[in-house]
């Protein structure tokens, strides 16, 4: 089934939705961001632990529809008051402080509160027509992953992660990575094609690095990085 056939099947309360979604979250949230993107043989991400039991199946990568993207927020921040662990574990304790309530909700449904354990997992409610359920698939001292479940919006992974700045002293770098398609075609198509989903994506973890550089006590030393890198068609070449 073509995109264009598959367009057809999506519901005018899911477009619309979408758009207002999208269009909400970048005038609310859009902070300037030094963003490129591209089109690339596509690489997956390193490898996890799919084995980690829960009660809900996984929604790997290879179950999406549409092209992969590998997406990374970044952030530097200099004069921290926290190290690196320290940040991790204070988003772990509490993710839903670095999120905007407006547009996201995450809820353990597993696991214990104030601590992040492979294993846990989150309801993450959406302002949109697609909710995202997650599992951690794994935590050290300076990152963790969220493997997407079966209803997720997407198919794949998302992995935080906090380091020492590569060159400056007294700073440290925070990133967000995603390597994911789309569940199915109708987000497809919203997420690719009209690219709204994507906007509002950026929004939501450009907020999330924004409010990690307060949360650090620091100064950003410069915008948020945005990188997208999109799954190149081969037929393209």
């Amino acid at each position: 089934m073509n995109r264009r056939t598959r367009a057809l099947l999506i519901s005018t309360a899911s477009l619309t939705a979408g758009a207002a979604l999208a269009t909400w979250a970048v005038r609310r949230w859009g902070y300037p961001v030094r963003a490129v993107e591209r089109d690339v043989p596509y690489v997956g991400p390193p490898p996890a632990d799919d084995d980690v039991p829960g009660d809900r199946d996984l929604q790997p990568e290879e179950e999406g529809v549409g092209p992969r993207f590998h997406r990374r927020y970044e952030v530097d921040v200099e004069h921290t008051t926290k190290s690196p662990e320290e940040l991790i574990a204070c988003i772990g304790a509490s993710i839903q402080d670095y999120v905007p309530d407006e547009l996201a909700v995450f809820e353990k449904s597993t696991g214990e509160e104030g601590f992040l354990s492979v294993g846990d997992e989150y309801d993450i409610t959406i302002r949109s027509p697609w909710d995202g359920p997650v599992r951690v698939v794994e935590v050290t001292p300076t990152r963790f992953t969220l493997a997407t479940l079966e209803g997720h919006m997407e198919a794949g992974q998302i992995r935080f992660a906090a380091a020492p700045h590569p060159v400056v002293t007294d700073a440290l770098r925070f990133s967000i990575e995603s390597w994911a398609r789309s569940r199915d075609g109708a987000v497809d198509f919203v997420y690719d094609e009209l690219g709204l989903a994507k906007k509002a994506q950026q929004a939501m973890w450009t907020f999330f690095c924004e409010r990690v550089a307060e949360d650090c006590g620091g100064r950003k030393m410069e915008e948020v990085r945005v990188l997208t890198e999109r799954e190149a068609d081969p037929d393209d070449g």
